[in-house]
């Protein structure tokens, strides 16, 4: 038995990931395990039948098994796992294959960098807020982060990504001592900056809402709406039938939440665009995520001159959880 075609590394696992093999001999039935080669976990397994040559493309079990998400909490700058790539192995009539490893975002692997971020540059967030920058980078490309706050003189934080492929760095003021006002986190390969992140950092509005959700390279994204316009609260009375009549026996709630965002850039609207059609969202109060999800499939987007307001309606994820 040997391998014939194995994909490339850093291959988006979205995409079709075909593994050819030969049995070098006279047909027979061959038991196929797609393995995550950090935890061991068996991912998938398919037996195929009378063959001498086959194939199999993985990557619908690396879409049923890998989610990408954000960290459950976060207390401070430094490297988090989204779960945006998986380390795999095949093993095909007990041979297995060479570990390789594959991403989440569909794009050019052969570039040595790409940032995977819709926001744009310069963001707002409070101080015991979050936020996530993330990028794709080569083995032959080095990142690393450079945290600089402004405030009561200068702090600065280095992080140094260990590995390649899909990452992503938490970013927040409370690792600093100085009541930043502002930010700045470069990213380098290098000597050389190859992107820049501005932060302002003030206290929210009364009702301002933090959302997450993931865009296109399902990369989290966080993005702080200071208006929350509307709450709507939907009760449904359940009934049972007794000898003498109905008895009510249940009330079930909903809760509903409009967020209208500030008047942002028209750029901006490339990333509220991942809004609607991403897999998961969040809000985020501080640094504690909480499942909801979009309530229709559409949102209103108002422009203004060159400026735009976005809005979005949401509820909880979970029956019966109430919205923050």
């Amino acid at each position: 038995m040997k391998f014939t075609e194995i994909p490339n590394n850093h291959q988006c696992f979205r995409c079709p990931l075909v593994y050819s093999f030969d049995t070098e001999g006279e047909s027979a039935d061959v038991d196929v395990q797609i393995i995550n080669a950090d935890t061991l976990e068996v991912l998938g397994i398919k037996r195929l039948y009378n063959l001498t040559t086959g194939s199999i493309d993985i990557s619908p079990y690396l879409c049923d098994n890998v989610r990408p998400t954000l960290p459950a909490k976060v207390e401070g700058c430094g490297e988090v796992d989204c779960s945006m790539q998986v380390n795999v192995k095949v093993v095909v009539g007990g041979v297995e294959s060479e570990v390789r490893r594959y991403i989440a975002a569909h794009i050019d692997y052969t570039k040595p960098y790409v940032p995977l971020m819709n926001n744009i540059s310069k963001r707002v967030m409070a101080c015991d807020e979050f936020d996530i920058i993330s990028w794709y980078s080569s083995p032959e490309a080095e990142v690393g982060v450079v945290v600089e706050s402004f405030g009561k003189g200068t702090e600065t934080l280095e992080i140094h990504p260990s590995g390649d492929g899909q990452q992503a760095v938490a970013i927040t003021a409370l690792d600093f001592s100085n009541d930043p006002d502002t930010m700045s986190v470069s990213l380098l390969i290098g000597d050389d900056v190859v992107t820049v992140v501005e932060y302002e950092i003030k206290p929210n509005l009364h009702g301002a809402r933090r959302l997450a959700w993931l865009n296109e390279h399902l990369a989290p994204e966080l993005y702080t709406f200071p208006l929350r316009k509307s709450v709507l609260v939907k009760a449904t009375r359940k009934h049972i039938e007794k000898l003498y009549g109905t008895e009510a026996a249940a009330l079930e709630r909903k809760n509903e939440l409009k967020l209208i965002s500030a008047y942002e850039p028209m750029a901006q609207l490339k990333a509220f665009a991942d809004i609607l059609p991403s897999e998961r969202l969040w809000l985020v109060e501080g640094c504690v995520p909480q499942r909801v999800e979009i309530v229709v499939d559409r949102s209103h987007c108002l422009p203004c001159d060159e400026m735009l307001m976005f809005e979005v309606n949401l509820r909880a994820a979970v029956e019966g959880v109430t919205l923050w």
